[in-house]
């Protein structure tokens, strides 16, 4: 959780953690941990902190596209901070926002987004750019309005994004002053993109389990494994949280079946539980024995999706891009 260490892959380095319809509030139902993830100590708006880092609080307006956020360390002082709307940084659907105080402090990446078919749902997941051997990031949560879960089996779809803790190409940074040691320089967060699908059963057992596929880190264009979110209980509130490990046909030589990597989360909204929003952490991504070089990478990431069967899939069967 505290080491700083090149990477072989990209010309970045991986640090470590520190850690209404709208906008983001905490919902009054605090999701229960259940017993799929670590499930520690959640935050008074009910995240994991396994999963919500030292991030407290998002709150965001999609019509007037503003952020302010609570919490994140060191991101400017100000707390809640708002932060700078980035488009030129929008991946796979979601909302780039980026907050950097001047050429010498840490530049932090938030995505964001909310469902487009009024369950009340929405997430977000951040980041920092490394400097001083650390990182600090978090994932957030949420829904509005009332939930009833669907019945049977149900499934969702849609994209993903992640950030990690390695350096990406830093077109958002702001120019360090001339002459500053390498040692002090920031550098900007490195993105990934995927796409999800969650199964869901809402009958007597009600569980989650899904797939994060596609995975590729944005900077490069490296492609990365799979990863399984395991099957998990859904709560009477609709939250869930469990554990995420790497897909077992990305590794036929390796036993990954219960090696945990990582916690993900969220929560259920809208009627027949039409939508969900959650968040991922994990502790590795590019496989067992980093077969891609990189050792102690870190990712949060945030997935907002419609449930199959709603009016924005495609012709291919929930197979289109959500949200």
């Amino acid at each position: 959780m505290n080491r700083f260490v090149a990477s072989l892959v990209l010309p970045a380095f991986l640090l470590a953690c520190g850690g209404g319809s709208n906008p983001f509030t905490p919902d009054p139902a605090a999701p229960d941990p259940g017993t799929g993830g670590d499930g520690d100590n959640p935050t008074d708006a009910g995240i994991p902190t396994a999963l919500a880092g030292d991030l407290t609080r998002l709150n965001y307006n999609a019509a007037t596209q503003t952020l302010t956020v609570e919490g994140l360390t060191l991101d400017g002082g100000d707390d809640p901070l708002v932060y700078r709307r980035r488009p030129g940084l929008d991946r796979n659907g979601y909302q780039a926002y980026t907050f950097q105080d001047d050429g010498r402090d840490r530049h932090y990446t938030i995505y964001v987004a909310e469902a487009n078919n009024n369950s009340g749902v929405r997430a977000g997941t951040s980041a920092s750019g490394g400097v001083r051997n650390r990182f600090f990031g978090g994932g957030y949560y949420e829904r509005d309005g009332d939930f009833s879960p669907a019945t049977g089996q149900v499934s969702y779809a849609g994209n993903y994004v992640g950030v990690t803790n390695l350096a990406g190409t830093g077109e958002d940074l702001t120019p360090p002053p001339a002459g500053l040691d390498p040692d002090l320089v920031p550098t900007q967060a490195a993105e990934v993109t995927g796409r999800v699908e969650l199964q869901a059963n809402f009958g007597d057992d009600a569980t989650v389990e899904g797939n994060i596929i596609e995975r590729t880190i944005v900077d490069g264009g490296t492609a990365l494994p799979s990863i399984v979110l395991v099957n998990t209980p859904i709560s009477s509130d609709g939250t869930f949280v469990g554990q995420a490990e790497y897909e077992q046909g990305d590794f036929p030589g390796e036993n990954v079946i219960g090696q945990k990597i990582g916690d993900y989360g969220g929560i259920f909204g809208g009627t027949n539980a039409s939508g969900v929003a959650g968040v991922i952490h994990l502790d590795e991504f590019d496989g067992p024995n980093n077969p891609l070089g990189l050792e102690n990478e870190e990712e949060y990431g945030v997935f907002v999706l419609d449930q199959c069967g709603q009016p924005v899939e495609d012709a291919t069967g929930c197979a289109g891009t959500n949200p």
